[in-house]
């Protein structure tokens, strides 16, 4: 299972950033996502590189089979 992590990216000045997707704990940046599978929503902690500690975030949270991405729209199965 892969852990993925969505939330919005408050610091998006164009038109295909708007959303932050943490993959087994890396950052990506998308402009659109497409949920295949059973989501949820939760609570956690994360480094912030700009403060330079962890904070707390809230995310669209899911174990998916599959990550794809077709430019820059990530599929979550």
């Amino acid at each position: 299972m892969i852990d993925v992590k969505i939330r919005f990216n408050t610091q998006c000045r164009d038109e295909r950033s708007f959303w932050r997707i943490l993959i087994n704990g890396v950052e990506k940046i998308c402009a659109s996502v497409i949920l295949e599978c059973s989501s949820h929503t939760t609570l956690d902690e994360v480094w912030d590189p700009g403060r330079k500690e962890m904070v707390q975030k809230h995310h669209i949270s899911c174990q998916a089979q599959e990550v794809l991405w077709k430019g820059n729209v990530v599929i979550i199965k």
